[in-house]
């Protein structure tokens, strides 16, 4: 079996150890344990990186070399197909769904790879997008990417498969890593864009799943359309990662002035976070044609920190919580921590009056049917069931969406409102009053929430709560030296004080759910926070 060609091994990665004095070039009884992690890094499934893995902890190798061969990673093969190609990626759900991936046609198998994942709009349509009319969709962005000589992958959504849920962000997800396996992707240099629901998703993005992301660019998007999939909408997350945001003032789902509070208190919080305010424009990305050059000056100037020094995290416990050496958090009810962490919930001021009523998208007879109807809306002042078909708003006649959401615009805060519905055989006339306009909260608020935020210096952690029980800390080699004690407190309480031995089990646990040869993590503390003091 041939042998791996010797390349540089990471120093500045390796040496941080402290296990095994200096760095030395790979000698021959090494030789093994590299060839070992190759095997594990090139294995065609999960379940057998997993066994490959289990057989190379069972032989006790020195932990500093099993680091030292996954930091330096794969070696690519310089025969790959360029140019755009077409790919199927099979979601957590077993479905196989489209995507273009564009490789540059001068792709060197030695150099590493800007990748941009572009999410479309519209992603609750009910049938997938097939390649051809995802080509539609290069207009944004492709003929950038061939020019620049960058990596650019255009997945598709559907309905239940929204960037927002968790089988829509794995899609997106499982894109990168099958990149990742193929070609020399720089994991520092992975970015999340798209317009309307592509910007919404890359919000839903940056909340959730930050850690392999670089930034985040979202176009005429809406970070509150990350409740469509149930999560509660908290803030502080935007502080992990930087984003570069568009709004328009003639937006008709999302303008600016809408926007504006919602910015504001990212902006407030001390987030990476650059908004622009652009006029003249409607729900429409023809703008890019002046702005993608101050988007791609702000990208340039953007690199991921596999270990950065600060992490926040903030959510419920049905929120993901994994934030690159945070690990999962456990949310718990516990007194104190409000002032450190108070809600921030702006403002909207009022829109356009909401009928309440979700609709199914998936209907194709005349009319909107209903699926759920909103708590205290004029839909359940009015009666309006679930299943009930919407044939008329008062003189207005609904033979589809369009219909009912062009009828809506003309009312005004306070106006009555008719509604024909057909129920079974029956059709039926129901009437309610929009309520009068005020400012609501941009976020639903309901099950405890709690939030963290973790600073490390060298190899003391602090972390700082609210309604956090405890969390999982991962420790990450280069970040720390692992023959000196490490330290957390807890707010204001040291809770450990020891020397934490590596782990190749853990290490390689973690090199196989990340795949990440700038980041990786030798040792996991499961740390308890401690009762606030009486």
């Amino acid at each position: 079996m041939p042998l791996l060609p010797r390349r540089p091994l990471l120093l500045g990665t390796i040496a941080a150890l402290s296990l095994a004095g200096a760095v030395r070039p790979a000698r021959a009884e090494e030789l093994p344990v590299r060839e070992s992690v190759r095997l594990f890094l090139d294995a065609p499934t999960v379940e057998v990186r997993r066994r490959l893995a289990a057989e190379l902890v069972a032989a006790k190798p020195d932990f500093a070399r099993v680091a030292a061969a996954l930091a330096e990673g794969r070696t690519y093969r310089k025969d790959v197909s360029t140019g755009w190609l077409e790919r199927t990626h099979r979601g957590s759900d077993g479905k196989d769904r489209p995507y273009l991936l564009y490789v540059p046609r001068d792709y060197d198998p030695a150099k590493r790879y800007r990748m941009v994942i572009e999410l479309h709009g519209g992603v609750s349509r009910p049938a997938l997008l097939t390649h051809e009319e995802l080509g539609g969709l290069k207009e944004l962005r492709g003929a950038h990417a061939e020019e620049h000589g960058y990596l650019l992958a255009l997945p598709t959504g559907e309905k239940r498969a929204e960037w927002w849920t968790d089988v829509g962000a794995g899609n997106v997800l499982g894109i990168v890593a099958a990149a990742k396996r193929e070609l020399n992707v720089d994991e520092n240099l992975v970015f999340s864009t798209g317009f309307s629901d592509g910007g919404s998703g890359s919000y839903y993005l940056a909340l959730t799943r930050p850690t392999p992301f670089a930034g985040f660019e979202p176009l005429n998007g809406h970070v509150g359309v990350a409740a469509a999939g149930g999560l509660e909408v908290h803030l502080r997350g935007l502080r992990n990662k930087p984003i570069y945001a568009v709004n328009t003032d003639q937006d008709g789902l999302y303008p600016s002035a809408a926007l504006k509070p919602v910015a504001d208190a990212i902006q407030a919080l001390g987030a990476p976070f650059v908004w622009r305010e652009i006029t003249g424009f409607g729900h429409d990305p023809s703008y890019l044609a002046t702005e993608r050059a101050p988007i791609w000056a702000w990208e340039q100037k953007v690199v991921r920190t596999p270990h950065p020094t600060t992490i926040v995290w903030e959510g419920t416990a049905a929120a993901p919580s994994r934030v690159h050496g945070l690990g999962r958090v456990r949310v718990a009810a516990r007194p104190g921590g409000e002032a450190a962490f108070p809600d921030v919930n702006p403002l909207l001021p009022p829109g356009k009056p909401k009928l309440g009523v979700t609709v199914d998208q998936e209907f194709t007879g005349e009319g909107v049917r209903v699926t759920t109807i909103a708590k205290g809306s004029p839909a359940q002042a009015a009666g309006l069931e679930s299943g009930d078909v919407i044939v008329g708003l008062d003189d207005a006649k609904i033979a589809g969406f369009r219909d009912l959401r062009a009828a809506l615009g003309a009312k005004q805060p306070g106006d009555a409102v008719r509604v024909k519905v057909r129920r079974g055989d029956a059709t039926l006339e129901k009437t309610a009053t929009f309520p009068d306009a005020k400012p609501e909260p941009a976020f639903e608020r309901g099950a405890t929430w709690g939030a963290i935020e973790l600073t490390q210096r060298g190899n003391a952690f602090t972390a700082t709560t609210r309604d956090v029980a405890g969390f999982d800390l991962w420790l990450g080699v280069g970040s720390v030296d692992f023959a000196a004690p490490v330290i957390v407190t807890v707010n204001g309480t040291e809770v450990l004080r020891k020397v934490v031995s590596p782990d190749v089990a853990f290490l390689l646990e973690r090199a196989l759910e990340d795949d990440d040869r700038t980041m990786l993590y030798g040792a996991g503390l499961s740390i308890e926070v401690p009762p606030p003091a009486k």
